[in-house]
């Protein structure tokens, strides 16, 4: 709900933004009058309404859950062991030997000389021409250089000081050789190796083949009818039958009492802090414009002017 304040000031904010509702002040004939006759502004109070949070206590009703330990008999199973005597039969199959006779063809080695030929390498001597390649030291005669010794003895003074107890000692002399060495070419006979194909003669052994005869002694298989006694085994099946202890298992119902835990759900009642909004009461002033006798009221759309009082 609006206010009578607001609903001036959007009245206000109305006249402003539409030119077509604003006054014209120029026309206005009674604006000396009314700067003259304008009487002091009075105030109304007024009870309104303003919403306001309080918190409140309220009771609520809650449902919980509860643990509660119940009693219940069941039935439970148990097993029980038994051993009972069952007999029991059945068919095995055991091994006999038997005897049975036997034909069979059997093999009989046979000996006989027979005349067979063969072939062998008989070795032989020949004599054959060939060459071979023989190594020979042949004389060479070469000039070479040869440096000799010209030279000749000379009789020499030996420089020897006369010792003090030799004062009259002769002076005494050598024969040294005097050497001269002279190069000159002299004619050498030197042997070198040289490589002489010759003729030559040589034996060889050769193999030649040559058939012989001989004889051989050759076994030969004959196939002649015989009898035998083979043994042998055959599965006869027997019936057995003895007595074993078994033991089986066997449920027994037996009658128990157990405990358990169920939750049960119950109603409570608490107290809890609310946030409410409610109306208050609220007391305020609100100016009020007097009647205007001098005055000119001009009217347009929603718009009263009151020698500018604003209302």
């Amino acid at each position: 709900m609006l206010t009578h304040r607001a609903l001036l000031m959007w009245l206000g904010i109305l006249v402003a933004t539409v030119p077509s509702l604003r006054a014209e002040p120029a026309v206005d004939p009674c604006a000396p009058a009314a700067q003259a006759c304008a009487p002091a502004p009075q105030y109304v109070e007024k009870t309104i309404l303003c919403p306001t949070l309080v918190t409140e206590d309220r009771v609520v009703t809650v449902t919980e859950c509860r643990a509660e330990t119940r009693t219940y008999a069941c039935t439970v199973y148990k097993t029980v062991p038994e051993t009972k005597q069952v007999q029991r039969k059945c068919t095995v199959m055991v091994p006999e030997v038997r005897t049975r006779t036997e034909q069979y063809t059997a093999c009989r080695p046979v000996w006989k000389e027979e005349t067979r030929q063969y072939t062998v390498m008989v070795p032989h001597m020949e004599t054959r021409q060939g060459t071979r390649r023989v190594c020979r030291m042949v004389p060479v005669k070469e000039t070479r250089m040869v440096c000799e010794d010209q030279g000749h003895w000379e009789e020499r003074a030996r420089d020897a000081a006369p010792g003090p107890c030799e004062p009259c000692r002769p002076v005494r002399t050598c024969r040294c050789w005097v050497p001269k060495i002279v190069q000159k070419p002299v004619e050498v006979t030197c042997m070198r190796r040289e490589i002489v194909e010759e003729p030559c003669t040589y034996r060889v052994t050769v193999c030649r083949p040559e058939t012989r005869t001989c004889k051989v002694r050759v076994c030969h298989y004959e196939q002649v009818p015989a009898t035998r006694t083979v043994c042998y085994s055959v599965c006869v099946p027997q019936t057995k039958t003895w007595t074993e202890n078994v033991t089986c298992c066997r449920r027994v119902p037996v009658q128990e009492t157990r405990q358990c835990t169920v939750m049960v759900p119950h109603q409570v009642q608490k107290t809890v802090k609310v946030q409410v909004c409610k109306m208050v009461p609220k007391t305020v002033k609100v100016p009020v414009c007097p009647p205007a006798p001098c005055c000119e009221v001009r009217i347009r759309g929603l718009l009263c002017r009151h020698h500018g009082c604003g209302c």
